[in-house]
């Protein structure tokens, strides 16, 4: 049996970018984002996104192909690959390295499912369908850890 950590892998759509998620069971944010910005990001009502420590996270080919960026006064950069368009990563000036947990194989632990919603306020969809029971958010100071 090896004592190597557990990682997962994903790549974008084209498979030009793929990485490599070294799992963890620490991962401090993980959560479905209804704000305007990921909305139109990620071209859906809500998107999910956990934030992990950076250096859990290994480009395995393709750098050259992402292209990074941040809209004027946003915390977030995005980054996707310029070949196919595909979103791979946020990185948060205060919350670390997002990556998108549905993106992955294997699927990623429960540590990775979202543990909330964020910007509950900006949502498009009546989130009173969702019966999830998840802790429902509009600032960061006001997440339960």
């Amino acid at each position: 049996m090896s004592d190597s950590p557990a990682v997962a892998t994903t790549s974008c759509y084209c498979g030009g970018v793929r990485m490599e998620l070294t799992i963890s069971e620490n991962v401090p944010i993980a959560s479905y984002c209804h704000c305007d910005s990921c909305r139109k990001a990620h071209a859906t009502p809500m998107s999910q996104c956990a934030y992990v420590d950076a250096s859990k996270m290994k480009i395995l080919a393709g750098e050259e192909l992402i292209k990074e960026y941040r809209k004027e006064g946003a915390p977030l950069i995005r980054a996707f690959c310029t070949e196919c368009g595909s979103r791979v990563y946020n990185k948060h000036d205060v919350v670390g390295l997002g990556v998108f947990p549905g993106m992955f194989t294997p699927k990623l632990p429960e540590s990775y499912d979202a543990k909330l919603h964020y910007r509950e306020m900006e949502a498009v969809f009546p989130l009173e369908k969702l019966t999830d029971g998840l802790q429902r958010v509009n600032d960061k100071s006001e997440i339960k850890r």
